[in-house]
């Protein structure tokens, strides 16, 4: 557990309480300074407190009544928190970060395309430019686009607070329909991703319900590793709104593991992958596209590492 040194009393934060008066429910607004301030914020008003990064959710979800913070702390004015690093073994993203600079960095498009892939599946070119890749986490949509992908680049997320940090594998972060395992007084403060192994290739598909702005019906990330003998050495797969939350495809992993790459294995894949996830609504449908994305996803995380040898 690492330890914040820095402590603060309500009167030594710069940050200015303002009492917001709007059609929504009145709040107090907050703007810290400093990622400490925010963290003893959050502390402070145990359950009371809700973050701002994009907004994209939060201002929906306050706005349609389904939550009525007493405060809002806003995080805009902490500098350096809109970071992506790769140091060649970890990517690292701070929570600021939208899902624009995700999809437009030339580090992520060359390293991770598939998460790239991914954010370019989220919403509108509005809600991409404003929404986060980390609040996109914290929202826990059982249909969003992100965990998925990176369920398979086998991501782990950073979570602080005023008394110290975690890191969780991001499969594990999602405990229900828009509900996570962060606590009242937790931030999470960074999404770190390491590096793909030498001959692996990934995907990120998806099925809209409607138009290609609207939530994902079925949304598949696979990321596949083969050996020189063409056999899977490793396969990790992340499935959405599929169930109440995102999965990862264990028994498919397995399945795959082991075997040597042929046509017919991947439709195979696609079978075991359905009967993996519990759809809340239009279950046959979802589990017919599971099958269908599942193998395509693999056949396109194969074409990526066949290009690359």
């Amino acid at each position: 557990m690492v330890r914040l040194g820095r402590s603060f009393t309500l009167r030594s934060l710069k940050s200015k309480e303002t009492k917001v008066l709007t059609k929504l429910r009145d709040f107090n607004y907050l703007e810290p300074s400093t990622l400490p301030e925010a963290l003893f914020l959050l502390h402070h008003y145990d359950g009371r407190a809700k973050i701002l990064a994009g907004g994209t959710d939060l201002v929906i979800q306050m706005k349609q009544k389904k939550l009525t913070p007493e405060y809002v702390i806003n995080l805009k004015k902490i500098s350096g928190l809109d970071y992506i690093e790769y140091n060649g073994q970890w990517l690292r993203i701070g929570p600021l970060v939208t899902h624009s600079m995700v999809a437009g960095s030339p580090v992520i498009q060359k390293n991770f395309p598939m998460l790239a892939d991914a954010c370019l599946a989220v919403g509108a070119p509005q809600t991409r430019n404003r929404g986060t890749l980390a609040g996109n986490l914290c929202n826990a949509s059982p249909s969003a686009d992100t965990p998925p992908a990176l369920i398979a680049l086998g991501a782990k997320l950073k979570m602080e607070s005023s008394e110290g940090e975690r890191v969780m594998n991001v499969e594990d972060f999602f405990s229900s329909p828009f509900a996570t395992a962060l606590k009242n007084s937790e931030m999470l403060t960074e999404i770190k991703i390491p590096s793909l192994p030498a001959r692996s290739g990934g995907a990120y598909l998806w099925v809209p319900k409607v138009t290609a702005v609207d939530e994902t019906l079925v949304g598949v990330g696979v990321l596949l590793t083969l050996n020189s003998d063409k056999r899977c050495t490793e396969a990790r797969i992340g499935l959405g709104s599929v169930g109440p939350a995102p999965i990862r495809a264990h028994k498919t992993e397995e399945f795959l593991k082991g075997k040597r790459i042929e046509p017919k294995l991947f439709a195979e894949a696609g079978e075991v992958s359905a009967s993996e996830v519990s759809p809340r609504s239009r279950g046959d449908y979802r589990r017919e596209m599971i099958k269908v994305f599942v193998r395509r996803a693999l056949d396109q995380a194969l074409g990526k590492i066949e290009e690359a040898i």
